[in-house]
């Protein structure tokens, strides 16, 4: 009888799987972890065969097999064969080909160009057959900036609002070992400030809703997607059981009731798309409550009010009984997507592919050690690094997604956004 023995992952490893799955998605980054392990281990022979990237990586045999064509096509690790004792001709073997770091580094600049990649031909796709928009406002002013502004090291980032937990992945890329950037950050009152200031080339790169990426590019201004920041929007519909009248946990209940909304916001966008795709928009009072919903609502003008996931927390911590609704539970849209401008894009692309891999680089760093990312970021913020973390946590729990794990941080599919486009223009919304 053969007897064989493999080294396999223990828990130690995890933390290396976490950070190369941002890149790779979770089973590919299994295999390339275990590899890199070998390579660093005097006592293992550097090269693995496919049975034992199988049983040490602790994946399936075709995900082993698919994940080391997927490396060597990377040019992240390399074939070669194993040396044996046995007659005929030796069994193929794979090694890592460069050290911890200069992998972490290359996997997270290979990703980066897949996510631009998607970026543009979603571009492509939302030009096609574009729905009409009103107010068309095409913003472009990249020439004032071209070649002028300092070097591709310091990069500038619009902020869909005041810093919060939500933005701690982007903070936490400042002290990324991969980061070669340098991120300056400004605040804008929501989504299509934001969205505004990069395609007027006044910020490099931004956070926007989904939705309001949508409608901006609708209304003619050249905005690209270039990654999802979460793969579920964090758009809700909440309500407190006093303001209600009792539990409110069905759309259908919002029939003929107030509903508060801030006008042109993502959570307005999103919260009429919720209504419609429920098919009660016109049977629901909307209410524009100029960005104080809260206030509406604890004040009786409205029975329920649009907002993100963190929202409801605050009246919770008043101990008042709250009562949500996500957008993602009836309808899947995206979250906050970072963006850019075509131009940019086209002329300083070597400088968004280093934003992207300061974010995967922030978002490893962020998620392997929350508390610790936490805590540096309190000082830029009013909540306290329990509360920061606490919501950072449940957010990726939550709205993080599916596809993070099978293809990395970041990823959007063209057609994911063409959907959504077309859902917002079937409720008549990307030209509100």
């Amino acid at each position: 009888m053969d007897v064989r023995t493999f080294p396999v992952l223990t828990d130690e490893d995890e933390g290396l799987v976490e950070r190369l799955s941002v890149g790779l998605g979770e089973n590919t980054a299994r295999v390339l972890t275990y590899l890199l392990c070998r390579h660093g281990d005097p006592d293992l022979a550097d090269a693995a065969t496919r049975t034992a990237v199988h049983i040490g990586a602790g994946v399936s045999k075709n995900a082993a097999a698919t994940a080391l064509d997927d490396l060597v096509a990377a040019d992240l690790i390399a074939e070669t064969t194993a040396a044996t004792a046995e007659p005929g001709r030796p069994p193929k073997a794979w090694h890592a080909v460069a050290p911890q770091s200069e992998t972490v580094r290359r996997t997270y600049a290979r990703h980066a160009d897949r996510l631009i990649e998607q970026g543009e031909q979603a571009a492509a796709v939302l030009e096609s057959d574009p729905p009409e928009a009103d107010g068309r406002d095409s913003a472009t002013e990249l020439d004032r900036h071209s070649d002028e502004r300092p070097g591709p090291e310091h990069v500038s980032v619009a902020l869909n609002w005041r810093s919060n937990a939500l933005h701690l992945p982007l903070f936490a890329a400042r002290s990324a070992a991969e980061s070669d950037v340098l991120l300056a950050f400004e605040e804008y009152d929501g989504s299509r400030a934001a969205a505004t200031a990069v395609a007027s080339a006044d910020c490099d790169v931004g956070i926007a809703g989904a939705a309001t990426l949508l409608r901006e590019r609708a209304r003619g201004r050249p905005i690209v997607p270039i990654a999802v920041c979460f793969q579920r929007s964090m758009v809700v519909l909440y309500t407190t059981r006093a303001a209600f009248g009792g539990p409110f946990d069905r759309l259908e209940q919002l029939d003929g009731r107030r509903v508060g909304i801030r006008t042109g916001t993502e959570t307005g966008l999103l919260g009429r798309l919720l209504l419609e795709q429920a098919g009660i928009r016109e049977s629901v009072d909307l209410v524009d409550v100029g960005g104080e919903e809260q206030a509406a609502l604890q004040s009786g003008e409205v029975d329920a009010v649009t907002g993100m996931v963190p929202d409801p927390d605050r009246l919770e911590l008043a101990e008042q009984r709250v009562e949500v609704v996500a957008v993602s539970d009836a309808y899947p849209a995206y979250g906050p997507a970072l963006v850019t401008a075509e131009e940019t894009l086209r002329r300083r692309r070597e400088r968004v592919t280093a934003v992207l891999v300061a974010a995967m680089a922030g978002w490893a760093n962020a998620v392997c050690a929350t508390d610790a990312a936490a805590s540096d970021f309190a000082s830029e913020t009013d909540d306290s690094p329990e509360r920061i973390a606490r919501t950072f946590e449940a957010a990726v729990d939550r709205f993080g997604g599916d596809a993070v794990r099978r293809r990395g941080w970041g990823w959007h599919s063209p057609d994911d956004w063409r959907n959504l486009r077309d859902a917002l223009a079937q409720g008549g919304i990307v030209a509100d």
